[in-house]
């Protein structure tokens, strides 16, 4: 009895060991790829396009001159027109330097016209005193001849002439384009004078600060008596009324892109699309990021549109007209090479060397090394093998 009982477990053993394996052995290890029929057709791109919006203006108000604020006439989300008064600073200090600075030019232009007038009485004089000087010497020089008077007498007459001419030479010598040394001295101090009167007077003016463009005060950070610093940013106005979305392109997709497209731009905070239109390409790379900017005007339409708000957009153009192409996903590189892999009628697998051509986001171009007709694989390439044996599910 227990040796019939060992048998049975024996072969209830064996039997059960053996299905095991013979069950096993039914499971396949050929891959299952997905391929793809070559045929010439026109190979699209797809750009995609994302950036911040930018308003049309932004411009921050600073003081041009350092110094108190005395009003500040207007608050965060507030509407201001152009030329409306936006700061004012205390202009005490340079009202008192102006009023002194005004009576210094006053000063300088009166001793200008003083010396202009001591200067022209001086060379009628010198004129005058030469004259007679010299009528004098001419005189005295025939009565010498005559022998009416010494020589000393007509040497004397002939050195008070000399003097006289040395004055007035030391006076009409002194030509600055047409003005004497000496007025053109208090002339340009006068003038100098003046310039400093302008310069208060300008910043004086500067000192009021008004709206340069029309928008709404997007920042704020100005108290009626505190100091300001020369440059320090006190007031933003922003320009809503129109928007702008600036992309970075890089250069292989800035081919496909034109002046006047049109492309619905999804603003992920609003949870809505609004039209955009292409209206500037930068003519140059940027050395900095390597890419092209792209901008686009966007039409708000009353959607609560802002400055800062993220958008995304997507352009599809055509690439290459009539060409082989297969996904990305169905390219090998190896050492420098590329090579697909051609799926025959009983799905064997050859693996050919391939010249491509254009690459986009989603797919390769083919230029050599395959033929119309032919089916490439295009998934779970990475196992496969020149020879092999696969499993083929059509693609789409």
């Amino acid at each position: 009895m227990w040796i019939s009982i060992l048998l049975l477990m024996a072969a209830g053993i064996y039997a059960y060991t053996h299905r095991s394996q013979g069950g096993s052995g039914k499971v396949s290890a050929r891959p299952l790829v997905t391929v793809e029929k070559m045929e010439r057709k026109d190979m699209m791109k797809r750009v995609v396009l994302s950036g911040e919006t930018v308003p049309k203006m932004s411009v921050d108000i600073s003081p041009k001159y350092a110094g108190r604020l005395d009003r500040v006439y207007v608050d965060l989300g507030d509407k201001v027109e152009k030329g409306d008064i936006l700061i004012s600073q205390d202009t005490k200090d340079v009202a008192l330097s102006l009023a002194q600075n005004r009576a210094g030019s006053d000063q300088a232009a009166a001793d200008a016209v003083e010396s202009r007038a001591s200067y022209d009485a001086g060379t009628m004089k010198a004129q005058s005193d030469y004259d007679h000087a010299l009528d004098t010497f001419k005189r005295y020089d025939t009565l010498f001849q005559e022998g009416a008077v010494s020589r000393q007498e007509r040497d004397d007459k002939y050195q008070a002439m000399m003097e006289a001419r040395s004055a007035l030479e030391s006076l009409t010598s002194q030509d600055m384009g047409g003005v004497p040394a000496v007025v053109a001295s208090k002339e340009a101090a006068a003038a100098k004078a003046a310039y400093t009167v302008d310069s208060l007077e300008t910043q004086e003016r500067d000192m009021t600060m008004y709206a340069p463009v029309a928008g709404t005060i997007g920042y704020r950070e100005a108290e009626e008596g505190e100091w300001a610093s020369a440059g320090q940013k006190l007031l933003t106005i922003v320009d809503n009324s129109s928007l702008y979305l600036d992309c970075a392109v890089a250069e292989q997709d800035i081919g496909v892109m034109k002046e006047g497209m049109s492309v619905p731009v999804s603003i992920d905070s609003l949870g809505e699309t609004v039209q955009g239109t292409v209206i500037y390409i930068s003519p140059s790379l940027d050395g900095t990021t390597h890419s092209y900017k792209v901008r686009l005007l966007l039409d708000p339409a009353d959607t609560g549109l802002r400055g800062g708000m993220f958008g995304r957009g997507e352009v599809t153009a055509l690439e290459r007209k009539h060409t082989f192409y297969i996904p990305k996903e169905g390219l090998l590189e190896n050492n420098g090479k590329k090579y697909v892999f051609l799926v025959d009628a009983a799905h064997k697998v050859k693996k050919v060397e391939v010249t491509v051509g254009l690459y986009n986001d989603d797919s390769v171009e083919i230029l050599r090394g395959i033929s119309e007709g032919d089916e490439a694989a295009v998934t779970n390439i990475s196992r496969l093998k020149d020879g092999m044996t696969v499993d083929v599910e059509e693609g789409l």
